[in-house]
C-alpha cells in the first residue's frame, strides 16, 4: 500500500509540482513573517549584546534597557568602581526621541557618551570616526542611506541639530535605532546635568558577574544591577511580548493559507485518484489504509512545500535586505521547525475530507464506464 501510495504521486508530476509549489508559497510567507520578528527582537538586543559590559547598573528596579527610564547620579559611577571585584566602570546616559533629518522623522534611541569611551560606543563603523565630539553624532549607516546622509549632514534631536562625524553598523532597527553623542550634549537637551542611565562594569578575570551585581546593590544605594546575559534575555522577552500578537496574527494568516492550499492540493490529488481507490476498496483495502494513504499523500506535500520554503528563504533573505536595509532579517531552525510541525499537522487536518469522501465510494464505481 505504502508503495502504491508514492508512485501514485508521480502519476501526475505537473499536478504534484503546483501542489508543493501553493504550499510553498503559503510556508515561505510564513517563516518570512517569524524571520522579520526574529531579526527584530536580536536587534532591539544589539547594543547590550555587543558593548563591553558584564553587568549593567541603573536605577531600582529597573532590569532593562529597551523601553525603560533610568536615572542615577554621576557620582555613583565612582562608588561602583570601589566594589570588590569591579574592574571599570563607565557611565551613559540614554534618551528615547524622535529625530529629524533630510525632512524625515525617526524614532532613535540617544546614547551619550563620555569621551573617550572604552566601553560604550559604537562596536562597528562603516565610515567616519567611532566617538562624537561636542556638537556631533554618530548615526546608523542604514539611517543614512535611507536618507540620502553623507559625513558632516547635520540630524536634528530634540531641538537642535548636530554635525554627523561617523556612520556606524549594526545599530538599526525599525524599533531602536542608536545614535551616539556626548553625555554633555545630552545632558544639556534634556536640562539634567550629572546623571548617568546606565553603568557598564566590566568585572575582574576571577570573578563572578552574578557576585559582583549582587555586592553592588549591598554597597550602593538604590540602584538594580544585573549581570548581561540577564539583562539581554529581560529586553528580549519584552520584544517578544511587545510583538507576539502581531506575529502571531501573520503566522494565522499563513496557516489559514496553508490549510486552503493544502486541502485543495489533496483534494485535487485525490480527485484524480478516485477510480484508483474504488479498485483497491474493491481488492478488499480497509478504509483505515486509505485514510493513511491520503494523510501519507498530503504529509509528502506539506514536507516537501516547506523544505522548498526554507530554500527559498535563504536565497530571498540576502535580495530582501539588499532591498530593504531598514529590515533585519533572522531565520532559525528553531523557526524552520516549527512551520514544518504546524505545516505537517495541516496537512493531516487538510486530509480528513477527502478521506471521508474516499471511504464513501462504492466499490462497484471501479467497475462502471464514465
Amino acid at each position: 500500500m505504502l508503495h502504491w501510495t508514492f508512485r501514485s504521486l508521480l502519476t501526475a508530476p505537473l499536478g504534484l509540482a503546483a501542489s508543493i509549489l501553493a504550499a510553498a508559497g503559503a510556508f515561505l510567507l510564513v517563516m518570512l513573517f517569524e524571520a522579520v520578528f526574529a531579526g527584530e527582537s536580536e536587534q532591539i538586543v544589539a547594543y547590550p549584546r555587543h558593548a563591553d559590559a558584564d553587568v549593567w547598573v541603573m536605577q531600582a528596579d529597573v532590569t532593562n534597557m529597551h523601553m525603560s527610564t533610568s536615572y542615577l547620579a554621576d557620582w555613583k559611577v565612582a562608588e561602583i568602581r570601589e566594589v570588590p571585584g569591579v574592574a571599570a566602570a563607565e557611565g551613559i546616559l540614554y534618551l528615547g526621541t524622535v529625530t529629524e533629518t533630510a525632512g524625515r522623522q525617526w524614532f532613535a534611541y540617544i546614547v551619550g557618551l563620555d569621551v573617550p569611551s572604552a566601553q560604550a560606543g559604537p562596536w562597528a563603523i562603516a565610515a567616519g570616526r567611532a566617538e562624537p565630539g561636542p556638537g556631533e553624532a554618530v548615526v546608523p549607516a542604514v539611517f543614512a542611506a535611507m536618507t540620502g546622509l553623507k559625513l558632516g549632514a547635520t540630524v536634528r534631536i530634540t531641538d537642535r541639530d548636530f554635525t554627523i562625524v561617523g556612520l556606524s553598523d549594526g545599530t538599526f532597527s525599525m524599533a531602536n535605532s542608536i545614535i551616539f553623542v556626548t553625555r554633555r550634549d545630552l545632558e544639556d537637551l534634556m536640562t539634567s546635568l550629572d546623571i548617568v542611565s546606565f553603568v557598564l562594569v566590566k568585572v575582574a578575570t576571577d570573578a563572578d558577574p552574578a557576585a559582583v551585581a549582587a555586592a553592588i546593590e549591598a554597597s550602593v544605594d538604590k540602584v538594580s544591577a544585573v549581570p548581561t546575559e540577564r539583562f539581554i534575555a529581560n529586553d528580549r522577552r519584552l520584544a517578544m511580548q511587545m510583538g507576539v500578537e502581531t506575529i502571531a496574527l501573520m503566522t494565522l494568516i499563513g496557516a489559514a493559507l496553508a490549510i486552503l492550499l493544502v486541502s485543495f492540493a489533496v483534494f485535487t490529488q485525490v480527485a484524480r485518484q478516485r477510480r484508483e481507490f474504488a479498485v483497491l476498496k474493491a481488492l478488499g483495502v480497509t478504509n483505515r489504509a486509505l485514510y493513511a494513504s491520503i494523510a501519507a499523500q498530503a504529509a509528502v506535500i506539506s514536507v516537501a512545500g516547506v523544505a522548498l520554503a526554507a530554500m527559498l528563504a535563504v536565497v530571498l533573505m540576502p535580495a530582501i535586505t539588499a532591498l530593504m536595509p531598514q529590515v533585519t532579517l533572522l531565520l532559525t531552525g528553531a523557526a524552520v521547525t516549527r512551520v514544518a510541525v504546524v505545516g505537517v499537522a495541516v496537512a493531516l487536518l487538510a486530509s480528513l475530507v477527502p478521506a471521508r469522501q474516499i471511504a464513501r465510494v462504492d466499490p462497484l464505481s471501479a467497475f462502471q464506464r464514465d
